[in-house]
């Protein structure tokens, strides 16, 4: 094992939360004096530089998800970029002591809220030079998420028509960049104060969801694939006939905001997901998927490749002090549904 752990701090700052609640206020807290994580097998240790949030981070504090998935004290926060400082003996994809990387990082597992976290190596991706952490930390979560949605779930293809419903958040803004570079004509949603930015990133046509409603301004079988990324699909859903092509998919990665509150309407969710599905299937029209990402660093890195290749850069809404209060005010700002790309937080 490569090992540096005797020059560091043997105590870390960190956020944590150990009790489900509706409110970032009420559920978080902030240590400076937790220990330092142990590397062990084919983990490494990663000083954490800069930290991303994103929606699911409070959606988990909900109470929704059952505890035993969850580590007893949690440290949220799924995105990171940092330095390695430790590698576990069993690392053996080459990952080395000051390789410059970004990751997102499981569920189950002490988050991205904190000076050093351990990563499995599977999910890390080497960070390009071009961008800093600030910038790269906004990748992980949102470009494994764009890539697993319109590549492995929506089947992209060059030349296809896509919708993209939230075409200025922190999923839907990659979503545009990952689409445009694939070849797609891309077709995004925003409100008003964002359509120059959704033109800017490349989108062919832009609708404002404040002027026109999407589903009756295409009618005519229009799209290959539409990307649902801010829980509104119910209502595309129901005009799935007449906005979608025969052989189309309709991917959305998010369900409504209360659907972690309780087991009760994690389940009730659940069951309407699968009721769109087998209701897709009998009737042999488009396709219906949703789905929960999980850290899988070769996605990660085809979609950092891409995204670099083609001089893509994040959309950042704003880049946040790590104090409690600047915390707490970032989770508000998510929680507002009005941010404008990702929400970024400097740790070191």
């Amino acid at each position: 094992m490569t090992d540096t752990t005797s020059n560091l701090p043997q105590t870390i700052k960190s956020v944590q939360w150990t009790t489900p609640s509706l409110s970032p206020k009420e559920a978080l807290s902030f240590n400076e004096s937790a220990p330092l994580p142990t590397v062990t097998g084919s983990n490494v240790l990663v000083k954490v530089h800069a930290a991303a949030l994103n929606p699911v981070d409070w959606k988990l504090m909900r109470g929704g998800v059952p505890r035993l998935l969850m580590p007893k004290i949690k440290v949220p926060g799924l995105d990171i970029s940092g330095t390695i400082v430790a590698v576990g003996p069993k690392v053996k994809k080459g990952f080395k002591v000051g390789d410059e990387v970004v990751a997102m990082l499981s569920f189950s597992q002490s988050g991205a809220l904190t000076e050093y976290t351990v990563v499995a190596e599977a999910y890390l991706a080497r960070k390009p030079a071009r961008w800093s952490h600030e910038q790269a930390a906004a990748w992980p979560l949102v470009a494994t998420t764009v890539w697993q949605a319109l590549v492995a779930r929506g089947n992209l293809k060059k030349g296809d028509k896509v919708l993209i419903n939230g075409a200025s958040g922190g999923t839907g803004t990659v979503g545009v960049q990952i689409a445009k570079a694939l070849g797609a004509y891309v077709v995004g949603v925003c409100s008003t104060d964002n359509v120059e930015l959704v033109k800017n990133l490349g989108a062919d046509e832009v609708v404002d969801y404040k002027k026109e409603d999407v589903t009756e301004k295409y009618t005519h079988q229009d799209f290959d694939l539409v990307f649902d990324t801010v829980g509104s699909a119910a209502e595309i859903w129901a005009k799935s006939a007449t906005i979608l092509k025969p052989g189309g998919n309709l991917v959305r990665i998010a369900g409504p905001d209360n659907a972690m509150d309780t087991p009760f309407t994690f389940l009730a969710a659940g069951a309407q997901i699968g009721y769109n599905k087998v209701s897709s299937f009998l009737k042999r029209g488009p396709g219906y998927h949703l789905f929960t990402t999980f850290p899988d660093g070769e996605v990660l890195t085809k979609a950092i490749n891409v995204l670099n290749e083609t001089h893509a850069d994040p959309v950042i809404d704003s880049v946040n002090e790590f104090t409690l209060p600047s915390v707490l005010a970032a989770f508000d700002k998510s929680k507002s549904h009005r941010a404008k790309g990702k929400i970024v937080i400097k740790i070191a």
